[in-house]
């Protein structure tokens, strides 16, 4: 079954760039953050809700291939999908484009904790997501 795919789009900052004028590589992994938090939100699952639930995601490992650099001003397109989970884990991939070409694609693995930040069985309302078209 395919998997939802989830869209979001930001604007790189003046802040965000290095010497050479380009986004500096770590804020790829703020702006592909913000996807995720985003597709989260646009089914309802925020974080006062993980908090009620008392289970919060956390990454585990990231693969991260970039492609081309992006500039101040540009508009960056972010697509998020759930490729793979389990009853804690989830693989999510995400690409960033600007105007249709590929800036940047990435590979997250991660995992739903507790309180104790032990690993722990996602909240149902994560697991309905992943039954989605």
């Amino acid at each position: 079954m395919e998997m939802k795919t989830y869209r979001c789009s930001l604007q790189v900052r003046g802040y965000e760039l290095d010497g050479f004028g380009h986004v500096n590589h770590a804020n790829y992994l703020n702006y592909l953050e913000h996807a995720r938090w985003d597709a989260l939100a646009q089914e309802g699952i925020t974080l006062p809700l993980l908090e009620k639930l008392q289970r919060w995601p956390v990454i585990a490992k990231l693969e991260i291939k970039y492609v081309k650099p992006a500039f101040m001003g540009e508009t960056l397109d972010i697509t998020t999908r759930c490729v793979e989970h389990s009853e804690a884990g989830m693989v999510f991939e995400q690409r960033i484009e600007r105007a249709g070409t590929l800036i940047a694609e990435a590979r997250i693995h991660g995992v739903s904790v507790n309180e104790k930040g032990r690993p722990a069985r996602h909240p149902e309302e994560m697991h309905k997501l992943w039954k989605q078209a």
